[in-house]
């Protein structure tokens, strides 16, 4: 590694926390303003971030880690964001007097999963991946299947006992599975007649074949933002294989004409159509959540009510999927907007990652983990501004829900270390 190198990553993650820290004494001199009395036990999550900062430069140091800089700072920015707005919101504790030790686990778990995911795949060691993606295939469909025996039905979804969530897993898995299936067949998938992708008869049929089964499973489950953001992926991917922009005019077509149609099959995914479409025509029911969160966004204005001056409680679900209106509320749309810069930084660093890679393997694995990020944030913000259905999907790494939390994190490692320039 050049000297110099391992500091800059540091000094780039000391920013990140002096913003953190800033952010969380706002919370603090709100909350002490309002109770006139201080209370600290929920920082206790600042802490582990804190702790985490040293060790994740040192980490990838040993590693002798040469990637994005960029990307690692906005993964913790956002990461520390997500940790101030649960604090906020006592996502880490019901009463703010009391953290539960089990409430600092996704977190912790987290940060240390994407220690391990830039340890597998960091220096190019993530070319073994590629022999295991027939694995992810089955262990994907094995997720699914478990949660169809076992799951319970939750807010319109399907949830394991704890409301453990582990669909979060079937994106990750799916992604190596289709960056390895898609390398071994770059050629055939970017043949093309006038700009009409026209793959082989036998490789269409094989990826048609091979998805169905586990959008069947998505269907099963009535995940209906599971269902989308993976077909968006595999847009992304195709594109990605191929270069042909073919892919992405037919793929939006089909998603969206398979978005509609999904409503004769569901009637959870109905109801959404029909919030969203018309959420006056039931106030105090079905349409509440979407008309509470612009509530609480047109209150925000342009700046804002402030760290720990808006009133979330009237915000549905505010700690996970309707996180983005309690932030809106309170640091407005200017805040909103710099937000929103901060996912543009992740997305581009991302795939300007992906495009440094000559391995075919891997630069689609870093393609497909990116675009699932990116896909996840602009349907959960756009569900949440009615621009879209609400899919019932968190915003990646400002929701601090569990298993969301750890997967997106693993997924960050992941990307931060394919973006390791050594040859």
């Amino acid at each position: 590694m050049k000297r110099g190198k391992g500091s800059s990553l540091f000094r780039l993650l000391m920013l990140d926390w002096l913003v953190v820290a800033l952010a969380c004494a706002m919370a603090v001199y709100t909350q002490f303003q309002v109770q006139q009395s201080l209370v600290w036990k929920p920082l206790l999550p600042l802490a582990i971030f804190s702790a985490a900062i040293p060790v994740t430069a040192l980490w990838l140091k040993s590693l002798g880690w040469q990637g994005d800089h960029g990307f690692v700072g906005a993964v913790f920015l956002l990461c520390g964001l997500g940790l101030v707005t649960q604090i906020r919101l006592s996502g880490f504790a019901g009463d703010l007097d009391v953290i539960s030790p089990l409430a600092l686990l996704p977190l912790s778990a987290g940060l240390l999963a994407f220690l391990l995911g830039a340890s597998i795949t960091g220096g190019r060691r993530g070319r073994w991946l590629s022999s295991a993606g027939w694995f992810a295939y089955l262990a994907a469909l094995g997720v699914m299947a478990l949660m169809l025996v076992f799951g319970r039905s939750y807010r319109g979804g399907i949830y394991l006992p704890g409301r453990i969530n582990p669909s979060e897993l079937v994106k990750p898995l799916l992604v190596l599975f289709m960056a390895a299936f898609l390398a071994n067949r770059a050629k055939a998938f970017s043949e093309a007649q006038i700009g009409i992708p026209t793959p082989p008869f036998a490789a269409l049929v094989q990826l048609v074949f091979l998805w169905s089964i586990p959008m069947l499973g998505t269907l099963l489950l009535r995940d209906l933002g599971l269902m989308v953001i993976l077909n968006a992926i595999l847009i992304v991917m195709l594109f990605a294989v191929s270069r042909r922009s073919g892919y992405l005019a037919l793929g939006c077509v089909a998603v969206t004409a398979a978005g509609f149609g999904v409503q004769l099959i569901s009637g959870n995914a109905k109801e959404r159509f029909d919030v969203w479409l018309n959420p006056f025509a039931d106030v105090t029911g079905k349409g509440w959540q979407v008309l509470q969160s612009l509530s609480a966004m047109y209150y925000g204005g342009m700046w804002g009510a402030g760290i720990g001056g808006g009133d979330p409680k009237f915000v549905p679900i505010a700690t996970s999927d309707f996180v983005y209106a309690a932030l809106a509320e309170e640091i407005g749309f200017v805040g909103c907007a710099l937000l929103l810069c901060v996912y543009g930084i992740l997305f581009v660093r991302g795939f300007r990652a992906a495009g440094m890679i000559k391995a075919p393997f891997e630069r689609l694995l870093c393609v497909g983990l990116t675009g699932a990020l990116a896909v996840q944030t602009v349907f959960n913000i756009a569900g949440v501004t009615k621009a879209l259905p609400m899919t019932g999907i968190t915003l990646p790494l400002i929701s601090h829900g569990g298993s969301s939390l750890i997967v997106t994190l693993l997924v960050c490692g992941l990307i931060t270390g394919l973006s390791d320039s050594r040859k």
